[in-house]
């Protein structure tokens, strides 16, 4: 099976006025938008592009505080950092992730140029930030085990644009290129970084709490309204760092663990953390089935608490991968990873035509209802928004 190398249009241009002139204090405030972004007055479709257009850097953070293991220097976390933007950015060429440039210089020479794909973003590269008035809310988005901090660009691409700082982290040591270098998953790293991924997701709340007024993300950032989302081993993270960090308001995880596996270590029960959680699973997951992995997770959420499921979606549905050839991919590797590759992204899964504006739909959904505070985005988490989108593909549990 060959699978189109292109992702969905995730940012529409608009037509709008030429920008005025701007300073980095004051840049984008009052320009005009082509609609209202979520708020208490407005809901817009968290399915598609929001309003804003999107800007993308690529930072560096390194904790002195820790060191992975298997390394000489304190831990680093190279981060994608996708915000909303100024108007000139608007319809500019989009920055197109090639993987393999992803890979450690020493590892290029054994993997084609071509195999592992490239994800064409309209995110332009180093945008000038935008400025509305009012700080945006912060995502940190958590890739699943051996995956890149890019692999959910049609997901985190659209939330920026519906006016949040999206901050997705490699966590150091259980990568792209840390997997493909050990030929395997391996259960020392696994075991490290189900303690390393919550301490990285809470020291970059305290980097973005404590910004440096010449940051270029410096005024950008609401740390009161901050939510945190993964896939797979990240979806185990968001709950984790959840149950550790006050400061986390809002929890989306894409096909998460058990819940008994996820509360270790954490000192408070799932049942009093007070705070919006939505599942998104898929129901051929053969990674982390829905049974028992989400189901004993949801027995622990109260309201408010949300739960999709894919009928026909797999633990890959959730990510680019399915939109990248992965016959290529399984062909180019030296590592047998074919059954990997194809739970969801099989002829038998739903296709990201329809599992992507779905997975935006509710998750983006939850984030606007209760981070931008937009009730009428609330009234769009039902059953029936799902099967106007996926017809009989969606089953959604909503109780606000």
């Amino acid at each position: 099976m060959r699978i189109r190398l292109s992702l969905l249009v995730l940012l529409v241009g608009a037509c709008s006025p030429e920008p005025q002139q701007a300073t980095s204090s004051d840049a984008g405030v009052g320009e005009p938008l082509p609609f209202a972004p979520s708020g208490p007055n407005a809901a817009p479709d968290p399915s598609t592009t929001g309003p804003y257009p999107v800007g993308v850097r690529t930072i560096t953070l390194v904790d002195p505080s820790r060191m992975t293991p298997g390394h000489t220097t304190p831990r680093k976390l190279v981060c994608e950092v996708w915000y909303p933007a100024v108007e000139a950015a608007r319809g500019q060429p989009g920055v197109a992730y090639d993987l393999h440039d992803a890979l450690p210089d020493d590892m290029k020479p054994t993997i084609p140029a071509e195999a592992l794909g490239v994800l064409q973003t309209d995110a332009v590269q180093d945008a000038e930030p935008r400025h509305d008035g009012r700080p945006f809310p912060l995502v940190i988005f958590s890739h699943g085990k051996g995956g890149i901090r890019m692999q959910s660009t049609f997901y985190t691409v659209a939330l920026a644009s519906h006016g949040y700082v999206v901050v997705a982290p490699d966590h150091e040591g259980d990568t792209l290129p840390d997997t493909l270098r050990e030929g395997e998953l391996n259960i020392n790293t696994t075991v490290d970084s189900f303690v390393d991924r919550p301490q990285d997701v809470m020291f970059l709340l305290d980097h973005f709490e404590a910004l440096p007024s010449g940051d270029f993300l410096s005024g950008l950032i609401d740390m009161d309204r901050v939510g945190v989302s993964g896939h797979s081993f990240g979806a185990i993270t968001s709950f984790r760092a959840a149950g550790m960090d006050y400061r986390i308001k809002a929890v989306v995880a894409q096909t998460p663990a058990g819940y008994t596996l996820m509360q270790v270590d954490v000192g408070t029960p799932m049942e009093q953390w007070g705070i919006p959680l939505m599942i998104q699973s898929a129901d051929l997951d053969r990674t982390l089935p829905v049974d028992p992995h989400s189901l004993s997770t949801w027995e622990h959420m109260v309201s408010p608490r949300f739960f999709l499921r894919l009928a026909t979606g797999g633990h890959f549905t959730y990510s680019d991968l399915c939109i990248l050839d992965v016959e290529a991919i399984d062909a180019a590797l030296e590592i047998d990873v074919s059954n990997v590759l194809t739970d969801g992204c099989g002829e038998e899964n739903v296709s990201p035509e329809v599992a992507f504006p779905v997975i935006r739909h509710y998750g983006i959904g939850l984030f606007n209802t209760y981070l931008r505070d937009s009730p009428g985005t609330g009234a769009l988490l039902t059953a029936a928004e799902g099967t106007r989108l996926g017809g009989a593909e969606v089953s959604f549990i909503g109780e606000p």
